[in-house]
């Protein structure tokens, strides 16, 4: 439960809660399909083929990111956001399965496991871009480009196609399928 404290001034009446500016979204059991699109889909949808590397992360909402790079190798973030969650799990594993037998062979030949960022799983994921501004350790803000994705699909090791997510609800396509 949400508490509210009215504070009274001289010219306007202040709202202040013991939810912080960040948590005041709504809780992911009160959100309906239509509403998460509305809220991830604002830009509209275009689609992108991405090379995604194993390094993945959860956000604190439970959404997962993956890194991923576009064309002239500039990183991403793509995010699969709300109910496509569960619906990465093929992915999480065929990107399991590369970093696993990269790691292998590499030890098989008394090599050095070989650069994360070389082991890529290539997708086309259509969703949507959001640009975000992070503060590196030197104060500086840095420009973090993330695609949240609705649908993709990719092919797993036996050059099957494998498609997931779903379709989103809200959003409309992009005329121009590389804008960003």
């Amino acid at each position: 439960m949400i508490q509210l404290v009215f504070l009274a001034t001289s010219t306007s009446l202040v709202f202040m809660s013991d939810t912080s500016k960040h948590d005041r979204r709504r809780s992911r059991f009160e959100v309906t399909p239509e509403t998460e699109d509305r809220g991830l889909f604002k830009r509209g949808l275009t689609q992108v083929a991405v090379a995604l590397v194993p390094v993945i992360s959860k956000t604190p909402r439970g959404d997962v990111c993956v890194r991923g790079y576009v064309e002239k190798g500039e990183e991403i973030t793509v995010i699969f956001a709300g109910r496509r969650v569960t619906e990465f799990a093929p992915m999480h594993e065929e990107l399991r399965r590369l970093l696993t037998e990269a790691n292998y062979s590499a030890q098989r030949l008394k090599k050095d496991p070989p650069p994360i960022n070389s082991i890529q799983l290539p997708a086309q994921i259509e969703g949507a871009w959001r640009l975000r501004f992070e503060r590196s350790s030197t104060g500086e803000d840095i420009r973090v480009l993330q695609f949240l994705a609705a649908r993709w699909g990719f092919r797993d090791r036996n050059g099957e196609t494998v498609t997931n997510g779903k379709q989103a609800l809200y959003g409309k396509r992009s005329a121009d399928i590389s804008a960003r």
